[in-house]
């Protein structure tokens, strides 16, 4: 999150994505998200040359000290993700072996579970239930098939693989790379960009929005839908472009950005669409041309909260400087990109929050989304710490710091009563 050939040295080192714990001085508990609820942080170890990651033992606070990484926990291998299940934490390795791996609490100790192994590298998820998750495995070049799992999370085991085979276009030698997945209304929402089949991540043809369209829990292709207002959605590793809020409705954004790996840089602004409750096709009276809305600000990641209200982190580029390609990979940059600001997506406002510093990136965002706002890592050649924004009031705050390279995951269990 290496084998991009086009991504220098210095952000390979940031691929590793895994979770770290924390040792936090105790708060009011009214001041916390939930009194039983404990937290686990993906943290890189400052001290690990090798891009050592650990998964803590959990905490009881976000909002103040310091959380470090040293002798708290299970130490992981290098590269890893880590995701928020419903009462699970899952661990998946990213450049080795894909291996899915379970934690969860017993007796209120974070405790590591069973795994299971999927033959494709996954690039994009849904977490359906308490009881299921679907992946989407891909190669990373040439026109291939796909293989979606749906994966039993209770027994930890793969019941169906499904090869499917969408979105390329081989005329153009340009093949479908997955950036997000979603389950509503018995079916599964695909987002995908198109990169050039020989696996440099070139994006030749990459100005309309795209979105496959299959059945849920059967998984046979139905359709893509297409928007021209909009160019590809998602970018490599993003995990979050296609959110749904309370009603039902997917919000999807495109980046439209060099600096998040888009080369050429579309023609089409970096946009958000919708996909409303019920429906199958993009809604043709919403679409949101960030870039006029923001002052030509683009959108790097899109965390949806609450009250149709999302946090965004943005940035601003120079489309003709080289230097700006894949800029936003580098979580621990000197000359970070990413700002934050606040999204009203009934409204359509856009609200910088200046407060927030400037972060560099990472391969997917580190958030946790409870009680109407977001806790969000920020981190940069010389800070990492946690945010806490707060989208009803408009308001964003320092949480705990880090003593780590950056945070790679903010998840969260409860302890069954």
């Amino acid at each position: 999150m290496n084998q991009l050939r086009i991504i220098p040295s210095l952000l390979l080192a940031g691929l590793t994505l895994a979770l770290a714990g924390c040792k936090v001085e105790p708060v009011d508990p009214i001041d916390e998200p939930g009194a039983a609820t404990q937290y686990f942080l993906g943290i890189e170890s400052p001290t690990a040359s090798d891009a050592v990651d650990v998964l803590t033992l959990g905490s009881d606070s976000l909002t103040a000290g310091e959380i470090s990484p040293v002798g708290n926990g299970f130490e992981q291998p290098a590269w890893m993700t880590f995701v928020q299940g419903v009462d699970q934490i899952f661990a998946t390795g990213y450049t080795s072996a894909p291996e899915f791996t379970s934690y969860e609490l017993e007796d209120g100790v974070l405790t590591q579970g069973s795994s299971f192994f999927t033959d494709l590298t996954v690039y994009a998820l849904d977490v359906v239930d308490e009881a299921s998750m679907v992946l989407m495995g891909s190669t990373r070049s040439g026109l291939s098939e796909k293989k979606i799992y749906r994966v039993n999370t209770n027994s930890m085991s793969i019941e169906e693989t499904v090869t499917v085979d969408f979105g390329n276009e081989p005329a153009d030698s340009l093949m479908s790379f997955p950036t997000d997945l979603r389950v509503r209304d018995g079916y599964l929402f695909v987002s995908y960009y198109l990169i050039h089949a020989s696996g440099d991540f070139s994006t030749p043809g990459s100005n309309e929005a795209k979105v496959a369209v299959f059945t849920y829990p059967g998984l046979e292709f139905q359709k893509i839908i297409v928007d021209d207002r909009a160019p590809n959605l998602g970018r490599y590793y993003t995990l979050n472009t296609l959110e749904m809020d309370e009603q039902g409705d997917i919000y999807a954004f495109a980046p439209s950005s060099l600096a998040c790996g888009y080369a050429p840089v579309p023609a089409n602004n970096s946009s958000v669409l919708r996909i409303k409750a019920g429906e199958t096709e993009f809604d043709a009276s919403y679409h949101i041309d960030f870039e006029a809305l923001s002052g030509g600000y683009k959108i790097n990641d899109l965390y949806y909260v609450a009250d149709g209200k999302a946090v965004v982190r943005v940035l601003k580029e120079d489309e003709n400087d080289a230097a700006y390609l894949w800029a936003t990979y580098a979580p621990t940059s000197e000359n970070p990109l990413l700002e934050t600001g606040i999204l009203d997506l009934y409204n359509e406002t856009f609200t910088l929050l200046p407060e927030v510093p400037k972060s560099g990136g990472g391969w997917n965002g580190a958030t946790l989304v409870e009680d109407s706002k977001l806790y969000l890592g920020i981190s940069n050649s010389t800070y990492a710490g946690i945010y806490v924004i707060d989208v009803a009031a408009g308001t964003a705050t320092e949480g705990a710091t880090v003593d780590g390279n950056y945070t790679k995951g903010i998840l969260s269990l409860t302890p069954a009563d």
